[in-house]
C-alpha cells in the first residue's frame, strides 16, 4: 500500500520504512538505517551465533539497558555515547535490543552499514540532515569510520537549527583511548573539538561488562544448547562446583564464547569448557569449512577455490556481486584453482552459503571468521592472498587483519605477517597510514611494534609536507610518543612529546576555543614522558601548566572537561608527592576526588572506579602528611568500592582490589592495628596469587611484594616463623624479576630482603645463603 507525506517548513524530514531499512531523507542529505530484521530467522548454520539473529535471550544486561535508556532520555537535543568491549562481549546484541525497544516506543532506530556510511559521509552539508522523530543511530566498528564521523560531528556540534526531536548516536568499538587513535580523530580533530566533547555522554568510553552471575551464564549456555542440539538433551549441572567453574573461566563472561562453548558441548560434552577462546572458535570454524567444502562438491565446484573465496569475503567483511566477480577471476589466476563456469557460479553458491544483505556475507561471528582465515590462509601463499585482497578491497581487509592479530597472535604467527605486509604496502600512502593509525588499538602488546611503525610513518609523511596541518602533526606526535613509551624507548618518546606541545602552543594562543583542549591533553602526555625519564621537576612544571589549561576548559564546560581536569590533577599530585610537596599534593588530590565524585554522581557505572582510584591516591597523600586516621578512612572506602566492583567484574577490577587491600594493610599497620593489617595483607596476597596464575609476567612482582607485606604483619605480631616463610617465598618470586630488570625491582627487593633478614634474626636461624648471597653486591648499600 503506497504512503505519502506532506511536510512544510524548514529542516523537516520524510521517513520511509521498507523491510529492514528506515530511511531518513532531507533534500540532498539522507541516511538509511538498517535493523537487520531479515536475519532474525537465518537458515545459515552459524546464524544462531550472529547477534542479528537474536536467537537467544539477552541476559544480564538490565543495568546497561537502563543506562542507555537514561542516555536517550537526557534533555540535550544531540548526544553521543561510545560503548567498548572485546570481540564477543555483546556490544552489537545490546544495541540491537535497544533499537527494538525504542522502535516500539516510536523512535527511528537502526545501524549505519559500512556501505551506507561511505555514501552518507561523502555527501556535502551534512548539517542539513534532519530527523522528524526521536532517532537513534548506531555505528558499529566506529574506528573504521573515524575521519568521516569526526567531520559529521563537527557539523552537528556547530548546528544552529532547532532540533525538536532528540538525536542519539551510539558508537561501538573494541577499544577506545581518549588520548589517541580513532577516538582522537573523532572527538579531538576538527574545528569543533570542544563542541564534540560536549556532545559526549559520558565523556569517556563505556565498557560493556562481562556477564556477572552464574545464573546468567548457565541460562545462556542452556539456550544455545537447545539450538545447537535440539534432538539431544545435554543436561547442565546447577551445583555450586559447576557454577564456580563457570565463574573462573577466562571467557565465561563473554556471551559469544558461552554460545561457542555450547556448540562445542553439543559435540564433545562438558570437556568443551576446558577449551580456550581460540580453541572454541577453531572448533566451530572447522565445522564451517567442512560445510562449505561439502556444498562445493555437491554443486560440482572446486572446494579449495570456494573456501579461498569465502576467506576473501571474510577479509573484506562481505562482497557485493560487482566486487566479487573481478576478484574471483583474479584469484583464480593467482591461485591456479580454475572453475569452468566461474565466477558467476561461485558467486551464486557463496551467496547461498553465506547470504548477506548485498551479496556474500563474511563468515560470522568475527572470532569464527578469524579462525577460518587462520586455517585457510597459511604461509607465504596466504600472506600474498591477503595483500592482493588489501590492494583490491582496501582498508576493510586491514581491519580484519588487526582483529586477527588481537585474537590469535598467541597461537598463530600468520596474522601479524599479513599486517606487516599491509603496513609495508601503505608506507608511502598517508591516507592509508592514517586509516591504519585509527584502527590500531594502543593497548595491544601484540600490536606494539606495528603501531610504532605506523605512527612513525604518519609523522614522517606529514613532516615532509610543506603545508601540513600543525594539529595533525601534533596529534601524530602524541600517538608516536605513546607508542615509543610502550616499547620503552623513553628518550625518543619524550622528544616527540615535547615537539607536539611546541606545535600546539601558538595554535592555542591564536584560537583558544579550538586548540586549548589539544594542548591540555598534550601537556598531560608530556608529564608522563618527563616522569618516565626521571625529570620530576620539569614534570611538575608541565603538570601545573596542564592543570591551568584543563581548568580553563572545565570552567566553561564542567561535564565535558571535568574528567580531563581530574586526570591532570592526579598527575600533578604524583609529581608534587615525588618532590616532597605533600601539602600541595594533598590539595590537588582532594580536588581530583571532588571532580570524580561529581562525575560519578552523574555516570556511576563509568566513573565509580576512577573515583575509587582518586580516593586511594588521596589516602596515600594523607599518609605522607602523617594524617594516618584519614589515610585509613580513604583506604577503607577504596577497598569497599573495589570489592563491590570486583564482585560484578572480577577480571576487570581484581587488580585494583588487590592494590587497595595492600594499601589498607599498610594504613592499619601505621596505626599499629596489627590484627586488621594482617587480615588485609592475607586478602591482598590471595588476590595477587590468583592474578599471577593468570598473568605471571605482570603480577609476579606485586605478588612478591604482597608476601613481603604479609611477612611484616606477622613480624609486628611476633609470629616469627610465618614471617620468615612468607618473606623467603617472596624473595624466590622477586629475584628472577630483579635479575632481568634490576633498576625496576631494586627498591622492592631491598625492602623484602630486609624483612627476611629481620625475620631470620628473630627466629635465630641463618638466612638462605644460596638465595641471597648472589644479590648482596647489587644491594649492599641498602642492606644492613
Amino acid at each position: 500500500m503506497p504512503h505519502t507525506a506532506h511536510v512544510t517548513g524548514d529542516h523537516n524530514t520524510v521517513v520511509q520504512i521498507a523491510g529492514d531499512h528506515n530511511t531518513v531523507v532531507l533534500g540532498r542529505a539522507f541516511l538509511t538505517l538498517t535493523r537487520f530484521d531479515s536475519q532474525r530467522q537465518g537458515t545459515h548454520p552459524l546464524s544462531a551465533l550472529s547477534p542479528y539473529s537474536r536467537s537467544t535471550r539477552l541476559l544480564g544486561r538490565e543495568e546497561e539497558l537502563a543506562s542507555l535508556r537514561g542516555f536517550l532520555a537526557s534533555p540535550p537535543p544531540i548526544r553521543v555515547r561510545v560503548v567498548v568491549g572485546g570481540g564477543g562481549s555483546g556490544k552489537t546484541r545490546l544495541a540491537l535490543e535497544l533499537c527494538d525497544q525504542m522502535q516500539a516506543e516510536g523512535w527511528h532506530t537502526g545501524f549505519v552499514t559500512s556501505t551506507e556510511a561511505e555514501r552518507f559521509f561523502a555527501g556535502q552539508n551534512l548539517s542539513a540532515w534532519g530527523w522528524q522523530k526521536p532517532t537513534l543511530v548506531v555505528v558499529d566498528d566506529a574506528a573504521a569510520k573515524a575521519r568521516a564521523l569526526g567531520r559529521w560531528l563537527d557539523e552537528l556540534a556547530d548546528r544552529t537549527a532547532s532540533t525538536p526531536h532528540p538525536l542519539r548516536i551510539l558508537l561501538l568499538e573494541r577499544s577506545a583511548d581518549p588520548d589517541s587513535g580513532w577516538w582522537a580523530s573523532v572527538f579531538g580533530g576538527g574545528w569543533q573539538a570542544l563542541g564534540k566533547q560536549t556532545l559526549l555522554d559520558p565523556p569517556v568510553p563505556v565498557p560493556i561488562r562481562p556477564l556477572a552471575t552464574p545464573a546468567h551464564r548457565l541460562a545462556l549456555l542452556q539456550d544455545m544448547l537447545a539450538i545447537a542440539s535440539p534432538n539431544t538433551s545435554v543436561v547442565l549441572p546447577h551445583d555450586p562446583a559447576f557454577q564456580h567453574q563457570l565463574m573462573q573461566l577466562s571467557w565465561g563472561g563473554d556471551p559469544l564464547f558461552l554460545m561457542l562453548a555450547a556448540m562445542a558441548m553439543a559435540r564433545q560434552g562438558h570437556s568443551a569448557l576446558t577449551l580456550g577462546r581460540t580453541d572454541l572458535a577453531d572448533v566451530v570454524a572447522q565445522g564451517e569449512i567442512d560445510r562449505l567444502a561439502q556444498m562445493a562438491r555437491a554443486h560440482g565446484l572446486t572446494p579449495e577455490l570456494v573456501l579461498h573465496l569465502a576467506a576473501c569475503a571474510t577479509l573484506a567483511q562481505g562482497l557485493t556481486r560487482a566486487t566479487f566477480l573481478p576478484l574471483a577471476a583474479a584469484e583464480q589466476q593467482a591461485t591456479g584453482w580454475t572453475q569452468p563456469d566461474a565466477p558467476a557460479a561461485l558467486f551464486k553458491l557463496l551467496q547461498q552459503a553465506l547470504p548477506g544483505p548485498q551479496g556474500i556475507a563474511p563468515v560470522i561471528p568475527d572470532m569464527v571468521g578469524e579462525a577460518l582465515l587462520v586455517r585457510l590462509l597459511r604461509g607465504e601463499e596466504g600472506r600474498e592472498a591477503v595483500l592482493r585482497c588489501y590492494a583490491a578491497l582496501g582498508h576493510r581487509v586491514a581491519e580484519t587483519a588487526i582483529r586477527c592479530v588481537q585474537d590469535f597472535a598467541e597461537v598463530a604467527a600468520g596474522p601479524l605477517g599479513w599486517l606487516t605486509g599491509i603496513v609495508d604496502t601503505a608506507q608511502d600512502d598517508l591516507e592509508a597510514l592514517a586509516a591504519l593509525a585509527n584502527s590500531l588499538p594502543m593497548d595491544s602488546l601484540a600490536l606494539n611494534a606495528t603501531s610504532l611503525r605506523v605512527f612513525q610513518a604518519v609523522l614522517e609523511r606529514l613532516a615532509a609536507m610543506p603545508d601540513a596541518d600543525p594539529l595533525a602533526c601534533a596529534t601524530a606526535g602524541m600517538n608516536l610518543s605513546r607508542a615509543l613509551a610502550h616499547v620503552h624507548q623513553l628518550g625518543p618518546a619524550l622528544a616527540v612529546a615535547e615537539q607536539a606541545v611546541l606545535l600546539l602552543y601558538p595554535l592555542a594562543l591564536q584560537a583558544p576555543d579550538t586548540y586549548t583542549l589539544h594542548l591540555a591533553v598534550a601537556l598531560n602526555s608530556l608529564v608522563l614522558r618527563q616522569s618516565d625519564m626521571g625529570q620530576f621537576e620539569d614534570a611538575l612544571e608541565t603538570a601545573q601548566e596542564a592543570v591551568l589549561q584543563a581548568g580553563a576548559l572545565a570552567h566553561s564546560n564542567p561535564d565535558g572537561a571535568g574528567s580531563l581536569l581530574a586526570m591532570v590533577l592526579t598527575n600533578l599530585t604524583h609529581q608534587q608527592s615525588r618532590l616532597g610537596q605533600h601539602g600541595p599534593a594533598l590539595a590537588s588530590a582532594q580536588q581530583a576526588v571532588a571532580l570524580y565524585t561529581h562525575l560519578a554522581d552523574q555516570w556511576p557505572a563509568e566513573f565509580t572506579a576512577e573515583r575509587a582510584a582518586a580516593i586511594s591516591n588521596l589516602g596515600i597523600t594523607y599518609g605522607n602528611t602523617q594524617q594516618h586516621d584519614e589515610a585509613l578512612r580513604c583506604a577503607l572506602q577504596t577497598t569497599d568500592i573495589y570489592r563491590r566492583l570486583a564482585a560484578q567484574q572480577p577480571d576487570t577490577h581484581r587488580p585494583a582490589l588487590a592494590k587497595a587491600t595492600t594499601n589498607l594493610a599498610s594504613a592499619y599497620g601505621l596505626l599499629e592495628q596489627y590484627g586488621p593489617a594482617l587480615e588485609s595483607a592475607i586478602e591482598s596476597m590471595a588476590q595477587y596469587t590468583l592474578l599471577a596464575a593468570q598473568n605471571p609476567d605482570r603480577f609476579t612482582p606485586p605478588w612478591a611484594r604482597s608476601l613481603g607485606l604479609l611477612a611484616q604483619c606477622h613480624l609486628d605480631l611476633q609470629e616469627l616463623a610465618p614471617a620468615r616463610d612468607h618473606a623467603h617465598h617472596g624473595l624466590q618470586l622477586l629475584i628472577p624479576c630483579f635479575l632481568q630488570q634490576p633498576e625496576l625491582h631494586h627498591v622492592a627487593l631491598s625492602a623484602l630482603l630486609r624483612i627476611y633478614l629481620r625475620a631470620c634474626e628473630a627466629n635465630d636461624v641463618k638466612p638462605d645463603a644460596v638465595l641471597i648471597e648472589p644479590l648482596l653486591p647489587f644491594i649492599a648499600e641498602d642492606t644492613p
